[in-house]
């Protein structure tokens, strides 16, 4: 069943809102808590799990987790009426991919800074993601054509999503399936007993990970890109002429192979990376007051950390949010994220919407 009253050990790395827990605790007309008495009362359970529960798993953050879920039934089922989860506190951002490039439905006016949205909305919905680590469902997608069934007519159905951890920690996750009965009645399976969950370690970033080996960058506005520190590093053949890096290990070797014909500017957070740890407001406002000042000045300018996505998505977000004020902090977030993959951290709505308030 579901993991309730229990803290990760993470640190700054855990989730530390086990009070709001209950907040989003998924509910249904009838609840069965393990498979056992789901597979002896509707003849319905879920099979296996991975990771699996009760075990141990570990992945790295930022790098892709896939989750899987398979239902086990003794008569097919209509898949309409079914849908899955996982039901966990881990920081995380979903994969996603964008059908269209966003630049035909978002205009960025370079002299104004002013960001138009025009018919974007396919761009701006809620995105699966956790930045404030309290619990909370991922909905699994059914797999085409995995349903399978044995000679004796047991059929088998899997589901499963990618996310990617946001945050190093210790954290529990476990499943549920939900499904309409005929009679319109909301029923619940749960794939194990109360707590009796999945243990789920996440390390620091892998070095190796899509986002750091290669150089990386993506154009945010028409003279502004986000970018990973090998491109920090390559600032000057790839024609950057500013370049604000959050990254202290790049910054000492940023020193010997760029040039003074690259303005540059080094911001330490002074928080590590994750997206539980919260950035100062201070830092946020002079960020921002930066961006502003060297925004008319430079052609092409780069914001980048290790990764080019957490501190740097951060400061993008922020940027976008303090200087256009027909945007909620939800269109700024998916502004950027629909141009490159980040994530914010916990608390940056709460800390944008008391520094640059809206009407």
């Amino acid at each position: 069943m579901y993991a309730t009253g229990t803290k990760a050990s993470g640190g700054k790395g855990a989730a530390d809102d086990v009070e709001k827990m209950e907040e989003e605790r998924p509910v249904s007309d009838m609840e069965y808590c393990s498979a056992k008495d789901a597979w002896e009362k509707l003849r319905i359970r879920i099979k296996w799990t991975d990771p699996p529960i009760s075990g141990d798993a570990s992945t790295c953050m930022m790098s892709p987790l896939t989750i899987k879920l398979c239902i086990e039934c003794e008569k097919p089922i209509i898949l309409r009426n079914f849908s899955a989860f996982v039901w966990t506190h881990v920081y995380h951002q979903e994969a996603k991919t964008t059908v269209n490039k966003p630049s035909d439905k978002i205009v960025t006016l370079s002299s104004t800074r002013t960001i138009v949205v025009e018919d974007c909305e396919q761009f701006f919905k809620t995105l699966q993601d956790n930045p404030k680590g309290i619990y909370r469902e991922i909905e699994l997608k059914y797999k085409e054509d995995s349903r399978k069934w044995d000679e004796t007519g047991l059929t088998t159905y899997e589901f499963s999503t990618v996310v990617y951890p946001t945050c190093f920690g210790e954290y529990r996750l476990t499943y549920n399936v939900k499904y309409i009965r005929p009679d319109n009645v909301k029923v619940m399976v749960w794939a194990n007993e109360f707590q009796d969950d999945c243990r789920l370690l996440v390390t620091d970033p892998d070095p190796g990970n899509e986002w750091m080996k290669e150089i990386s960058f993506s154009q945010m506005t028409q003279n502004m890109f986000l970018g990973n520190y090998k491109s920090i590093l390559a600032a000057e053949d790839l024609g950057f002429d500013a370049v604000l890096n959050f990254d202290p290990e790049t910054e000492m070797e940023a020193d010997s192979v760029l040039s003074a014909n690259i303005t540059r500017a080094f911001q330490a957070m002074e928080v590590g990376t994750g997206a539980a740890f919260e950035l100062p407001p201070e830092k946020i406002q002079d960020l921002v007051k930066w961006l502003w000042n060297v925004y008319p000045k430079y052609q092409k300018i780069l914001i980048g950390d290790r990764d080019g996505i957490s501190h740097a998505g951060s400061a993008m977000t922020s940027y976008i949010f303090a200087n256009n004020p027909n945007l909620t902090f939800e269109e700024a977030y998916r502004y950027v994220s629909s141009r490159r993959f980040i994530y914010c951290h916990k608390g940056l709505k709460e800390i944008l919407m008391e520094s640059y308030p809206r009407d």
